[in-house]
């Protein structure tokens, strides 16, 4: 049956409605073939490669990751698109979006595919449950050997020199089960004894020179240690690959939502916890003005600034995007090869001065240390990240339960030693009781 000719933003949208048959793949007699290949539908490719580091690997300026996408067929259509790095874990979704890579990439050439997972390594890890680990990861992706293989957030420089991972990883090597060494940090989960941060971890793998790669967050409003970490890789020819790119992306209605949802289930709210909500909500209204005021501001600009302001760096290898829907292949991968403008860096200059209190800047702990209950502040914002902005809501509540030492149960009561110490102006402390109320439900009940 001949495809009756459609546009591109019209074949997206109904495609991630569910209304294109299978989506972006249909299999044939001789393997998958792209609705993506028919002539009459336009999508944007990518335009860019860059190398990734000593591993000499040229992978697409933007990449897939952390893949978690529950629909095959939109990774296809990802692929299709050029994007040809991908990016997941072990822990994500139980192992089940592994098994879901796997799937998605059978037919594909396989070398032409950078696959990169992460293992949580525990203190505990003997060099053959790492090899294990890893094997059980081959099994899930369906492939015969890894490309990235990655030490998932240490907590401190010194793990990065995790005996039993490093042997494990040679070894797996020797075998050809895994091709290149990586690391990926959000800073250290905030307690009495790690107070190092994202930037301290991960030059610190660096400089042990044993990584070849690494993941860690990078953007306009969260520049600093993103920099200091991106000048060491290219002296020391380590790949890069971004995460959270883009801090201010989101809808600023929803970052808040949760305080009018507090306020509509008439849930007891003290006069003192109130007057923060009000003003935290003011912040927001009088950011929300500013962007109706300058529709210059829309989400697509802002998106095109913050990919645009990560791509200028030279030594960024690739941008990792969530693509959690068949839009974000239009949006998103028309953006490679870009080159920032003058009036990106309007639009950046902008937002982060009226806009910027609303980020709480991943990695960065200057307020923790404050924090007379030492809350992980760092850590249940990502949390919270995760469950606001990447539909991510159980694996957050859980990761929230098995927080050891305090959680920000008590922080609506605190005099918000967070807030005086953060640089930003963030409400954190009104940002940390919202997580409490968003982490903290039951996920027992039907």
């Amino acid at each position: 049956m001949k495809l009756s000719k459609i546009n591109r933003r019209m074949f997206l949208s109904k495609a991630s409605a569910g209304m294109a048959g299978v989506g972006a793949g249909v299999l044939t007699g001789s393997g998958i073939e792209s609705l993506f290949d028919k002539k009459d539908i336009e999508i944007p490719k990518i335009k860019e490669y860059r190398t990734l580091g000593r591993t000499g690997f040229m992978v697409s300026d933007i990449g897939c990751g952390p893949a978690i996408m529950t629909n095959e067929n939109l990774l296809r259509a990802v692929i299709d698109s050029g994007v040809n790095i991908i990016d997941t874990a072990e822990f994500y979704g139980n192992g089940n979006n592994e098994i879901l890579v796997g799937k998605a990439i059978k037919g594909y050439d396989r070398k032409k595919l950078f696959i990169n997972t992460k293992l949580r390594i525990a203190k505990t890890d003997k060099q053959e449950d790492i090899v294990l680990k890893t094997r059980k990861c081959l099994e899930r992706l369906n492939t015969d050997y890894l490309d990235g293989m990655m030490l998932w957030n240490p907590s401190s420089s010194e793990e990065v020199k995790n005996k039993a991972f490093h042997m494990a990883f040679e070894q797996l090597k020797r075998e050809g089960r895994v091709k290149f060494c990586g690391i990926s940090s959000h800073g250290s989960e905030y307690n009495e004894m790690n107070r190092e941060n994202m930037e301290q971890i991960i030059c610190g793998a660096v400089e042990d020179g044993r990584f070849d790669h690494a993941l860690f967050v990078y953007n306009y409003a969260q520049r600093e240690m993103g920099e200091n970490i991106l000048k060491l890789c290219a002296e020391k020819n380590v790949g890069t690959m971004l995460m959270k790119t883009d801090p201010l992306g989101k809808g600023y209605s929803e970052l808040l939502a949760g305080v009018r949802k507090a306020q509509s289930e008439n849930k007891p709210i003290s006069d003192f916890t109130k007057k923060r909500y009000e003003m935290v909500i003011e912040k927001q209204e009088k950011a929300e003005q500013f962007l109706n005021e300058n529709p210059r501001f829309n989400k697509g600009t802002r998106r095109e600034a913050a990919v645009g302001f990560c791509l200028d760096n030279p030594a960024v290898s690739s941008t990792l995007i969530s693509f959690r829907a068949f839009e974000d292949i239009n949006d998103y991968v028309v953006l490679s090869g870009r080159k920032l403008t003058s009036e990106n860096l309007q639009v950046i200059n902008a937002l982060r001065e009226n806009c910027g209190f609303l980020y709480c800047r991943h990695a960065c702990g200057q307020c923790e240390p404050k924090c007379p209950l030492k809350v992980p502040v760092n850590t249940i914002m990502r949390y919270n990240h995760y469950f606001t902005a990447q539909a991510r809501e159980k694996y957050s509540i859980q990761q929230y339960r098995l927080l050891a030492g305090a959680n920000a149960g008590s922080c609506s009561s605190c005099e918000g030693y967070c807030e005086e110490a953060c640089p930003y102006g963030v409400p954190i402390k009104t940002l940390l009781t919202l997580s409490h109320m968003n982490l903290s439900v039951d996920i027992s009940r039907p």
